[in-house]
This record gives C-alpha cells, sequence and structure tokens, in this order.
C-alpha cells in the first residue's frame, strides 16, 4: 500500500495541510491516504485546520508523550477522532463541501466541547489516557495497566474504511506504527496473539490450533496464500483487567447495533410474518411439483402404447415412458452475509432478509444454516448463526454486525467446505452482498513478492473463479444483490444470471422464491 504513496501524492497532502492550517512553514506530522495511495482531502483538511484553530504546539507536546508508547497510533487515533466533530463545526461554514466529503463520525469515550481551549482539550486527553489506559507521560504504565492483552488493541473502530494515515515517526523521537485501511494497528502481533485478539472481538475459535492449521493448508493457497481463517459462533470470551476498556467499548457498540437490527425486524414485523409465510408457502409448492417422481417422454426405456404410433408416422423416437429420477433426495440451504462495513447502512435490512429466507427454508424443513464473513488484519472471519440441526430457530441471525474488509474468494472457499460436509444430495448456496470484494492484503507469491492489490476487477475475478468452482463440485451458488446500480455489472460478471436484487421490499417473497425454485427445479432435470 505505502508504495502507491508517491511523491507527488505526499507533496499534494502537504499543500492541502498548509492551506487549511494557513501556514506553509512547518512539516506535516500526520498525513491521510486512502487504500489506493490517494490522498484523502478530509482529514488532510483536519489536520491542516487543528494548526489553524488550535495553539498546536501544546498538541505536539502530547503526541510527543504519546510516542513513548508502543501503542501510540491507538491513543493518537482515539484524540484525532475525538477532536474531529470540533473541527467539522468550526470549518464548515467556510468550507460547506466538508459535509458531503465527511465519512461517518466514530464514536469514542474522549470527548470534546467546541468552546475548549487548547489547554483544556490537552489536559482533558491526558487525564482520559491516564484513567483508561494508564499512561503516566513518561513511557511508564500504572501498574494494573501492564498486561500483555494491551498489545491485542487496533484501531478498527476508530478509522475509516480504506484510510491510512502515516505519521512522521522522527518527528517526536517516536516510532510509531502506521493506521492501515485494514483497521488494524500494524504492531508486531504474532498470529497466536492475533488469534488470541480476534477471540476478544468476535468471540471463541470453533476449531483447535491443530484444525485450523489443516483448514489453512487446503484453503489458503494462490491468491489467499500467506493469509489465516478464524471460524467462531460468537460465544462470548471473559475479559480479563482494567486493559478492557477499549474492548467493552467495541462490545456495547455492537449489541447497539444488534438491538438496531431486532427492531428494525419488529417495526416491520406485519409485513415481514406475510413475506415468510407467501415464501414457504412457494418453496413448499415447488417441492411437491419438482421433487416428486414422474412419468415422461424418453428415447429408450418401456414403450407406451399411447405413444408408438408416433414413431412411423412422425419419425419420433420418444416413443418410451420412463421414471425420472425427479426426486431431488436431501437438499440443503446455507446463507452466507457479507459483514464487511460497506454493509453497514444495509445491516438491518440484510439481517431481516436473511431472517425471512432461513425462517422460511426452516417451515418447509429445509435445513438451513446462517454465516458471515469479513477479514482483518489477514484473517478472513467466519461466523456461524446457527446449523442444520438448530431445530429452526433463526433469531441468532440477528446478531449480525458489519466490521473490516472482505476477501470473497477466501470466504466461498471456506463456505464451500464446511457445505461439502454434509451429505445431503443437493446443496445450494446463497450469498447476500454488494458485490465489492477487497482486502488490504495483498496477493502474494512468496515472501519476497511486494504483491498486488485484492481489489476491483481482479478480486471479482478470483470470487468469479471460486464461484464457478463450487458450482462444478455440485453446489448452487445464488446471489441477492444489496448493493448499488454502479456495482451491477460486477454482481453479472461474478454471478451471471443466478442473481436478483430486491427495489421493492414487497416484493421479496417472489422475488427470492423465484431465484430458489427455478435452482430446485433444475434438480429435477
Amino acid at each position: 500500500m505505502n508504495e502507491n504513496i508517491t511523491d507527488l501524492r505526499k507533496r499534494r497532502a502537504d499543500n492541502i495541510i498548509w492551506n487549511c492550517a494557513r501556514d506553509y512553514s512547518f512539516t506535516p506530522d500526520f498525513k491521510a491516504y486512502n487504500s489506493d495511495g490517494d490522498v484523502d482531502i478530509y482529514w488532510n483538511i483536519i489536520y491542516g485546520s487543528a494548526r489553524h484553530h488550535f495553539e498546536y504546539a501544546k498538541l505536539e507536546k502530547l503526541f510527543a508523550m504519546l510516542d513513548k508508547y508502543k501503542n501510540a497510533a491507538v491513543y493518537e487515533a482515539i484524540f484525532w477522532n475525538a477532536v474531529e466533530p470540533v473541527l467539522f463545526q468550526t470549518e464548515l461554514s467556510g468550507r460547506p463541501v466538508l459535509e458531503r466529503i465527511r465519512p461517518e463520525p466514530v464514536e469514542t469515550e474522549l470527548k470534546f466541547r467546541p468552546d475548549m481551549t487548547t489547554d483544556e482539550i490537552v489536559d482533558t486527553a491526558r487525564q482520559f489516557f491516564y484513567e483508561h489506559f494508564g499512561l503516566y507521560g513518561d513511557g511508564k504504565m500504572r501498574l494494573k495497566f501492564r498486561l500483555p492483552r494491551l498489545r491485542r488493541m487496533t484501531v478498527d473502530s476508530f478509522l475509516q474504511r480504506g484510510r491510512v494515515v502515516i505519521h512522521e515517526k522522527d518527528l517526536y523521537n517516536g516510532d510509531v506504527a502506521i493506521w492501515n485501511g485494514d483497521f488494524s494497528l500494524n504492531t508486531k502481533l504474532n498470529e497466536s496473539e492475533l488469534r488470541e485478539f480476534l477471540e476478544t472481538k468476535f468471540g471463541k475459535s470453533i476449531y483447535p490450533p491443530e484444525r485450523i492449521a489443516q483448514l489453512e493448508k487446503q484453503l489458503c493457497t494462490g491468491n489467499h496464500k500467506f493469509t489465516h481463517l478464524f471460524y467462531t459462533r460468537g460465544e462470548v470470551c471473559e475479559l480479563h483487567g482494567i486493559y478492557s476498556t477499549f474492548e467493552l467499548h467495541q462490545r456495547k457498540r455492537q449489541a447497539e447495533l444488534i438491538a438496531n437490527n431486532r427492531a428494525y425486524y419488529q417495526k416491520n414485523l406485519l409485513q415481514n410474518r406475510l413475506l415468510i409465510a407467501k415464501l414457504s408457502t412457494n418453496i413448499m409448492n415447488s417441492v411437491l411439483l419438482h421433487m416428486q417422481p414422474a412419468k415422461r417422454k424418453a428415447a429408450s426405456g418401456s414403450v407406451d402404447p399411447a405413444l408408438a404410433w408416433r414413431a412411423a408416422r412422425l419419425g419420433d423416437e420418444k416413443v418410451f415412458s420412463k421414471i425420472m429420477n425427479e426426486n431431488a433426495g436431501d437438499m440443503s440451504v446455507d446463507i452466507l452475509l457479507d459483514a464487511s462495513h460497506s454493509q453497514f447502512s444495509r445491516a438491518e435490512k440484510v439481517s431481516s432478509q436473511a431472517y425471512i429466507v432461513s425462517e422460511a427454508l426452516s417451515r418447509c424443513r429445509v435445513p438451513c444454516r446462517v454465516m458471515s464473513y469479513c477479514s482483518m488484519s489477514g484473517f478472513t472471519v467466519m461466523r456461524l448463526y446457527n446449523d442444520y440441526s438448530s431445530g429452526g430457530d433463526n433469531t441468532g441471525i440477528f446478531d449480525y454486525y458489519t466490521e473490516g474488509c472482505n476477501r470473497d474468494g477466501l470466504a466461498l472457499r471456506a463456505a464451500g467446505e464446511l457445505i461439502s460436509r454434509n451429505s445431503c444430495e443437493h446443496k445450494m448456496l446463497i450469498i447476500l452482498s454488494d458485490v465489492k470484494p477487497l482486502d488490504v492484503v495483498k496477493i502474494r507469491k512468496d515472501e519476497r513478492d511486494p504483491g498486488v492489490s485484492y481489489d476491483e476487477l481482479r478480486a471479482l475475478t478470483d470470487t468469479a473463479h471460486e464461484v464457478r468452482r463450487l458450482r462444478a463440485e455440485g453446489i448452487s451458488v445464488l446471489c441477492i444483490f444489496t448493493g448499488e446500480d454502479e456495482d451491477l455489472p460486477a454482481a453479472k460478471m461474478v454471478y451471471g444470471q443466478d442473481f436478483v436484487r430486491i427495489r421493492d421490499f414487497s416484493f421479496f417473497a417472489d422475488t427470492v422464491g423465484k431465484l430458489i425454485i427455478d435452482q430446485m427445479k433444475s434438480y429435477s432435470m
């Protein structure tokens, strides 16, 4: 990613900061870029405005203090996201474009008032970092905060998707990491420590390390070499120590999102129940119609007296009848939810749609499992909400929330491996996605290869390849497209004709029902 940040782009970032600071005499300490290396206009305006509106020399002393700590980038991220709303409101009247380009604000426990002086802001920040993280300010930390687990903290909730913040490490005599667009702090955490962090964030791992190693050897190959997998059912891990303030903040945020999902479904409860009833009726009718043995005309089999005359008179070879193998046998359906941050604004709708489909299938006694995927710090996280044998309880789907990026190709591989373990004759995979695969972990051939980005056409091609591979293995792959008009060509490229888009929710049962039923018909061909 950093190799994309050219000198020209660095100079452009400098100019934006200088312009907003109304001063060209300093060396910018923070610069922001997106995941492609392009200049992040909004955040560089914020960095420049801070120099104009505050006594910046006093902020520099705060940054110099934070730079003495290993997790300085975390603390600085908290500070900037706390001060951003103040600078936004201050600059808005003179720069109305900020309203349009502002990313979604990030909630932090550190709060500043618009009328605070620079001294008050610095004092409030110092007090916050002392109380919440035990920072004395001299590089030392209060004893009860000195826990190895503190190193697991990431800045995922304090950064926007694709944002890369470069902090000149020599400026304050510190050695500060880069804030990456994969929502993680570029620390020296090893794989084991990262897995511990993922357990804290997403829930306990389903598999022991040796089983994970086998799965990664099997699945993390080709375009997904040097990546990892993490499987969980969301079973909450106990938090230890005062350090857990950060994780508790995350869990509070997740609980709010889950509550929003349930409230959204309840708000439209009558409509949703009608959709479930209609969809289940459509599916059941198709099961009864298309999954029963039937006599068909054929070119071989038993002679059908009613058709025998057609051979001599019309040259029709199909004068035989045969009981076609239309008994589709056992069928399973897996629903895979894109849980990347690009789905954030649609999370409530996605969870309701997934619940409606799974509930309708459960009523038809079709085994159904729902899972989601996202990627973070090189790991693709597979979250299972229920299983084929969950007894029709699909309410766990409302625990869906969005995080990080999405490496769709690897997620499809992992889902396919899970599906391949069941013994059903017919297997269907339904994906709810905006079809915008993106992961900051690059595609690399070996350790020396600088790699290429996993995004746009390259990521779409990889995803399309995995879809076709799953279909070749006998798994039907369908998509409920949740994205925007501009991404429709991508959906067609990846899923062909086997996708639908729900423009009017009142037609959800008919549209999704037709997608599933058409696939069921193909089982009897």
